[in-house]
């Protein structure tokens, strides 16, 4: 049964499959130029992202409890960290690779704004549970 409280994990897992699959079969679109370590590192990370995801759909499943709690804790700290990298990406951090790289997903404005609404939504759960 899906509750108001799970509903976080299913966006996670909605939202960050296409940019796992990204990440595994485009990591080209993420670096350039594209070294084949960095390649390997790029696809590594989809893959822990899809990993995230089958998590996230483990807590879906479940009842909701002092885990479920927790886990929302962790993946709101594991979405500040798209959030620092779209941040640092729309104030010319990395000014010299945008060029080179397409703006895969909507680019840093809609990743800042889909991790700010899904961190938000975790601390939710975590804060109020299934109230």
């Amino acid at each position: 049964m899906l509750f108001t409280a799970t509903i976080p994990f299913l966006i996670h897992a909605l939202i960050e499959t296409p940019a796992a699959l990204t990440f595994i079969l485009k990591p080209s679109s993420q670096l350039q130029p594209l070294p084949p370590s960095a390649a390997l590192i790029l696809q590594s990370f989809g893959g822990l992202l899809l990993t995230s995801n089958l998590i996230a759909l483990i807590f879906i499943r479940r009842p909701f409890d002092d885990a479920t709690r927790q886990a929302a804790l962790a993946f709101s700290f594991w979405h500040l960290w798209p959030i620092y990298r779209a941040y640092m990406r729309m104030n010319g951090y990395t000014e010299e690779e945008e060029a080179s790289t397409t703006k895969t997903l909507g680019g840093p404005l809609v990743h800042l704004g889909v991790h700010i609404v899904l961190l938000t939504m975790f601390l939710c759960t975590w804060y109020f549970g299934n109230a």
